[in-house]
């Protein structure tokens, strides 16, 4: 048995139009699953009794079995997902609200585990398992819709695992959610966080419709940025930037640059200049992250001087990028509290990973 949401629209046509049915029966079926939402096939009462049949004997709808949730003060929501195979991934849903402007975001997984070993993310000591689904990434945001009991605004991947290692599943998965008829989300409220895998930013900017892309950066000096992100040696700075800049000339849609702030390693003045020239080439903006420790996984030598900035380091870097023309916002430490903030995602509570049921 499949997972629908794995298909794709046409492969659903397919289906359809193998067994002798219209080809119409597929957009029912479409619509159905995403925005209807039914959990069952039985629910899809537009379609023959025998064509309901056909899809039950073929297919699941969710492959999230179950979930466990920490919540933190702050309204942040870590969850646990497991899926149907055994295997399981965090998702965090951050709340956001300014008076007039309120947003629900998910930051989303798109591997278990990760590659690329980057030094602050406790995600990359899991090493790789395995790439997500279409299905496994899809049920994350429809599971945590129906556990807040309201629809999300904002969809990040910056989850667990490096979204453009798995790209096929990401473009099918950015296609669904951007669907022009079932009006999931906005392209504009989706952002594909990447910590630079140059050719596929060039694949990315090509899709039909592009979203917002976000690059973890976090240093502009070569060598140091090498010891924090190991790819870094594949792909330099200076290919980092063309890449950024033939993203905003095809899209049209501004930069975001991602920043981890360490004590005495990549927070000074000239740092913050530095950055400030990097970012100018294109529209773009900075988000300022607070290093968030990861005492709670084994760690190399490197990794055991890594320290966060103070605050008012955080402030001057800011300030500086400002003056130098640079829109820069302070990320917050949303979910530190649960090990749910930028880099934590990585089973923390190894029990609760094995006996999630």
């Amino acid at each position: 048995m499949e997972f629908i949401k794995n298909l794709t629209y046409l492969d659903i046509e397919r289906f359809v139009l193998d067994l002798g049915y219209e080809k119409f029966r597929a957009k029912q079926i479409w619509f159905a699953i995403y925005r209807n939402r039914v959990n069952s096939f039985e629910e899809i009462q537009t379609l023959p009794k025998s064509l309901r049949k056909e899809l039950s004997n073929n297919f699941y709808i969710n492959s999230i079995v179950s979930n466990r949730l920490e919540k933190a003060s702050d309204g942040t929501i870590k969850f646990l997902f497991k899926f149907k195979n055994g295997s399981a991934a965090e998702s965090v849903f951050i709340p956001w609200d300014k008076g007039l402007k309120e947003r629900k975001t998910l930051c989303v997984s798109s591997q278990i585990g990760c590659a690329l070993a980057c030094s602050f993310c406790a995600t990359g000591k899991l090493g790789l398992k395995r790439n997500l689904t279409p299905s496994e990434i899809i049920d994350q945001i429809f599971e945590c819709e129906k556990i807040i009991g309201t629809r999300l605004t904002n969809i990040v991947f910056m989850g667990m695992g490096e979204p453009l290692q798995n790209f096929r599943t990401l473009v099918q998965v950015l296609n669904v959610l951007t669907d022009e008829d079932c009006k999931l989300f906005s392209r504009k409220n989706i952002t594909v966080s990447t910590s630079g895998i140059v050719p596929k930013i060039y694949d990315l900017a090509k899709i039909e419709r592009p979203v917002k892309l976000a690059i973890s950066l976090h240093s502009t000096d070569e060598e140091l940025r090498k010891k924090l992100m190991p790819i870094a040696k594949k792909w330099n700075l200076k290919e980092i930037r063309e890449a950024a800049i033939n993203y905003y000339r095809t899209t049209k849609l501004p930069i975001t640059y991602e920043y981890i702030l360490f004590d005495g390693l990549n927070d000074s003045e000239i740092d913050a200049k530095r950055l400030a020239k990097f970012a100018r080439a294109v529209p773009s903006k900075v988000n300022i992250i607070p290093f968030h420790r990861i005492d709670f996984v084994e760690l190399d030598d490197f990794q055991k001087q890594l320290k966060p900035s103070s605050f008012e380091k955080i402030i001057q870097f800011k300030n500086v990028l400002k003056s130098e023309g640079v829109r820069a916002f302070i990320r917050s430490s949303s979910g530190y509290e649960i090990n749910g903030a930028c880099g934590q995602l990585a089973f923390a509570n190894y029990k609760q990973f094995v006996q999630c049921e």
